[in-house]
């Protein structure tokens, strides 16, 4: 029973941190620095690597696509989305060009992304909300996409989460 045991263990941990030379499974990645999964990273053809990464809490999804140029990281977008119950929904999208990442700035630009769909839908619905009351509730979200995977009190929706995080 204990080689059965070893051995799941051994090949577990060497599909997702394979020897050298060995392909390693394409899983989503935790970073806990950035408080994101890292998803598709590649390398161009000129040498400059790209990946996308993912937060989300139990009511958002931001996806971030990341530039590595030479010394420099550059934001190349931001794609917020929503749960519809069923599946995630884009509610807002961004692009930048040649615009340097920084996590201040992906900060307030998926807060401000929150906030402006939040004033839509209030708007087409004709319900009047406090932008104060909004900010807050913006503020919150985004927060909440913050938090660590790690962390033992974090709520998983992973049964949701997952799909995206494989198609990107």
């Amino acid at each position: 029973m204990a080689t059965l045991t070893k051995a799941i263990n051994k090949n577990l941990f060497d599909s997702i941190l394979p020897t050298f030379g060995n392909p390693r499974v394409h899983i989503p990645v935790w970073d806990e620095g950035q408080k994101m999964f890292i998803c598709n990273e590649y390398e161009s053809e000129r040498g400059h690597r790209y990946y996308i990464g993912i937060r989300f809490c139990d009511r958002i999804v931001i996806v971030e696509k990341v530039g590595l140029y030479h010394n420099w990281t550059y934001i190349d977008g931001i794609e917020l989305y929503a749960f519809n119950g069923q599946k995630m929904e884009l509610i807002q999208k961004r692009d930048y060009d040649k615009v340097f990442r920084n996590e201040a700035f992906i900060r307030e630009e998926s807060e401000q992304m929150v906030k402006d769909y939040l004033t839509g839908v209030m708007k087409t619905q004709r319900i009047c909300i406090p932008a104060e009351q909004i900010a807050a509730q913006a503020t919150e979200l985004i927060e909440g996409c913050y938090k660590s995977f790690l962390a033992p009190d974090f709520n998983t929706r992973l049964t949701q989460i997952l799909p995206k995080l494989e198609q990107h």
